[in-house]
């Protein structure tokens, strides 16, 4: 296990303060493990931060298993909540009485699971910052860039969920709304398709592709920074069927290959390119078939 008791979950919930036997915590910290693995990490990264490290050696891969460990213990706390102080006895449900403690009010369990959601995407979208980082050109988490997770979360250039929400949002960045991971990371595919359905006319599937593969590959030029601005926007828009913004950001995404076609290859070689009836006036479509 990545997070093993309940000792090691308390560093990163103070809260977690229980005096049950650490085995009755164990399920759900195994099923948050899987969920982190499945969805962020892989089972490559879980392997290496599954191997046993000796008193007197150094950790060589602390900092990602802390970031896991933050993880796993919130993702574990959330699930668990719900269920903690109930008890399934012969005669139905009943809530478990503790003589030291007072019951927490219904309303300050409510924010504490109207809390944890936004604190586990702040902490999923830290250690995917710090994966992209660390796995280029490393040895030891440079496997990640080719795993199924990473190319899942990379299908729309948007691998962060406080960026999903700020494009949602207006790409107003000081703005933090509460955040359910789950329903970012389900929105992924969701806005590759929509992105390459929408911009395919105005840029070319062949050229979305292309630039997904050299935004995974960390080779993009300043050029194709401010092209992907705008394919984010339109992937943000389409799915949530703001059309005439989505079709708006495909438009100014071309006028920038269009400034500098020989960085936009496969761009060049569709039909897009050709395409004589879109532009932008004053911000706005205008010719349109």
């Amino acid at each position: 296990m990545i997070l093993k008791n309940i000792t090691q979950a308390q560093k990163f919930l103070p809260s977690l303060n229980l005096t049950l036997e650490n085995s009755r915590f164990d399920d759900f910290f195994s099923r948050a493990q899987e969920w982190l693995v499945s969805h962020i990490v892989g089972s490559s990264i879980e392997d290496v931060l599954e191997a046993d490290v000796n008193i007197t050696d150094v950790d060589m891969h602390e900092e990602l298993r802390t970031k896991c460990q933050r993880v796993i213990a919130e993702k574990a706390m959330l699930d668990a909540i719900p269920e903690m102080d109930m008890q399934l006895t012969e005669a139905g449900f009943a809530v478990q009485d503790n003589d030291d403690f007072s019951p927490a009010s219904a309303q300050r369990v409510d924010r504490l699971l109207a809390k944890m959601p936004e604190r586990i995407a702040a902490d999923v979208d830290a250690l995917v910052r710090y994966l992209m980082k660390t796995s280029i050109g490393n040895g030891a988490y440079g496997y990640w860039r080719s795993s199924e997770q990473f190319k899942y979360l990379t299908a729309a250039f948007m691998p962060l969920c406080e960026e999903y929400t700020a494009y949602c949002n207006g790409i107003q960045l000081d703005k933090k709304p509460s955040v359910n991971y789950d329903d970012f990371y389900a929105a992924i595919p969701m806005m590759g398709r929509e992105l390459r359905n929408v911009a395919d006319y105005y840029v070319s599937r062949a050229e979305i592709d292309r630039l997904v593969e050299l935004y995974r590959d960390n080779d993009l030029l300043e050029i194709h920074r401010k092209a992907i601005v705008s394919l984010k926007d339109c992937a943000v828009a389409a799915l949530r069927y703001d059309m005439n913004r989505a079709r708006n950001a495909a438009v100014q995404a071309r006028e920038v290959m269009l400034s500098d076609p020989d960085n936009f290859t496969a761009f060049k070689a569709s039909s897009a390119y050709n395409t004589p009836t879109v532009n932008l006036d004053g911000g706005k479509l205008v010719n349109m078939l």
